[in-house]
């Protein structure tokens, strides 16, 4: 299963990586190498208690645009 990794820096240096398809699946690290690396480990055991409660996991993502005013 591909899942995607969404990552950014908050302006006092933290990184936060999310999984697009399970967004409780949110680590904030001073490190972005942990970040990723942590996240990976948490979106790996929400699979591996979902798959323990024989619940099956189809994520589901729908794109969307936004317009964002542009202030001067």
């Amino acid at each position: 299963m591909k899942l995607h990794i969404s990552l950014f820096q908050l302006p006092d240096g933290m990184y936060v990586a999310t999984c697009a398809e399970i967004p409780m699946c949110q680590v904030l690290r001073q490190n972005k190498g942990h970040a990723i690396q942590d996240v990976k480990k948490l979106v790996a055991k929400f699979l591996a208690e979902r798959q323990a409660e024989n619940r099956p996991f189809e994520p589901e993502l729908r794109e969307f645009e936004i317009e964002v005013p542009i202030s001067n």
